[in-house]
């Protein structure tokens, strides 16, 4: 693990065993779910990894009429998830220590929040 990420060669494997399980996971092709508990005006969104502040805020602006919250750790591989100017500006949060994904997972979890909220289906 000489460059800081984690890879496997199929025998041996220098890292921590989630760090692997993350990694043949997503050789695998598995898909990470998310999900939408709904009582009432209350949405509650199911979501993967430590997910930053600014997700919860998107999603309560999206449906300003719902009572909108999060809890994250739906799956832990992912680790700290930031929003693409995170990645950019960098720290320990964003860092390939701490974050397995790339700054495009912003497009995939806000079109999957967008989905779960039904936000198309209240704009017609």
């Amino acid at each position: 693990m000489s460059d800081g990420v984690a890879k496997w060669d199929g025998v041996s494997y220098w890292g921590a065993p989630d760090e692997l399980a993350w990694l043949l996971r997503c050789e695998n092709g598995h898909k990470i779910d998310l999900g939408c508990l709904s009582v009432g005006d209350v949405r509650v969104l199911h979501m993967p990894g430590e997910l930053f502040v600014e997700y919860q805020l998107a999603a309560k602006t999206l449906r300003p009429d719902l009572n909108v919250a999060m809890a994250a750790y739906g799956d832990y591989g992912p680790g700290y998830i930031g929003t693409a100017e995170a990645y950019e500006q960098g720290g320990y949060e964003t860092s390939q220590a701490a974050s397995n994904v790339a700054p495009e997972v912003e497009t995939v979890l806000m079109d999957g929040i967008k989905t779960l909220l039904k936000v198309n289906e209240v704009a017609e």
